[in-house]
């Protein structure tokens, strides 16, 4: 009897064994295959970036070409155009925005930006409240436009900021603007620019909208150089597994023929 306990114990001890061993091997090739599956996200992940980094590059390239070369030469126009490019395994949409052809934000009088915010249903009083509220954060002074707010309104607002007083850097911060939603910001801001000269837009790559805005508030068009000129380039890249990756730069060519600057290098907030 003893003997057959003994081999009984020592079968139950092999089967839990056994049993043990297949837990853990099934473990191993779990993490096994998820180690793997990470892996190849992160290299196709790698790979959307690259192709649109190269997108970009393409862009800039054909920025690059004199206006005499041959139009077969060119490839890419300015009016934000969506063009399909294919890089490797993976396909590049890339957009040229010439910036004279949006609304400068420094530079735009308060009309023209009440006309803009009226476009996309602002209510016409508020319109030109926001434009003037536009115009007191963007001046040097602390003296409030009728419609307008300076320190004071933003305090009465319970804001912990008020007026920057300076020229806007960066097209978000419109969203420190007292009475920009984010509603209102998402709806008007991929017409604005800070980079382009002067208020003077041109027609020819406004865009539809944009030109409607002007013709019906009387707006009168600019058609000709801005001697440095500024561009947004939008590269989205999706590999052929679905990876994407979206890269935005603003470039600008000077006028001495040498490569262009960048003034903004960023990737999309969704990536």
């Amino acid at each position: 009897m003893r003997g057959r306990s003994e081999e009984g114990i020592a079968l139950i001890a092999v089967l839990w064994t056994l049993t043990l061993l297949s837990i853990i091997a099934i473990a191993l090739s779990l993490e096994t295959r998820n180690s793997s599956l990470i892996a190849r996200n992160i290299a196709e992940s790698a790979a959307a970036r690259a192709a649109a980094d190269a997108g970009i590059q393409r862009a800039i390239l054909d920025l690059e070409t004199p206006p005499s070369s041959p139009i077969e030469s060119r490839k890419f126009r300015t009016d934000g155009t969506v063009y399909a490019w294919p890089f490797g395994k993976t396909i590049v949409h890339i957009s040229v925005q010439d910036e004279v052809g949006k609304v400068n934000l420094n530079q735009a009088p308060e009309a023209l930006l009440a006309a803009l915010f009226a476009s996309v249903g602002v209510e016409s009083g508020k319109a030109h409240s926001l434009a003037d509220a536009i115009a007191d954060y963007r001046d040097s002074d602390d003296l409030p436009r009728v419609r307008g707010a300076e320190e004071a309104e933003y305090r009465d607002a319970g804001l912990a900021w008020g007026p920057k007083n300076a020229p806007f850097q960066t097209i978000e911060e419109l969203q420190q603007v007292l009475g920009i939603t984010t509603q209102i910001y998402s709806q008007v801001a991929s017409a604005l620019t800070i980079y382009s000269i002067g208020a003077a837009i041109n027609p020819t790559v406004a865009g539809e909208r944009l030109t409607g805005i002007l013709r019906e508030a009387g707006f009168k068009y600019f058609v000709g150089s801005q001697g440095v000129a500024a561009y947004l380039i939008r590269a989205e890249a999706k590999s052929s597994n679905g990876a994407m990756f979206t890269r935005e730069v603003v470039t600008q060519l000077l006028p001495d023929g040498t490569h262009p600057s960048i003034l903004l290098w960023k990737q999309d907030a969704n990536n």
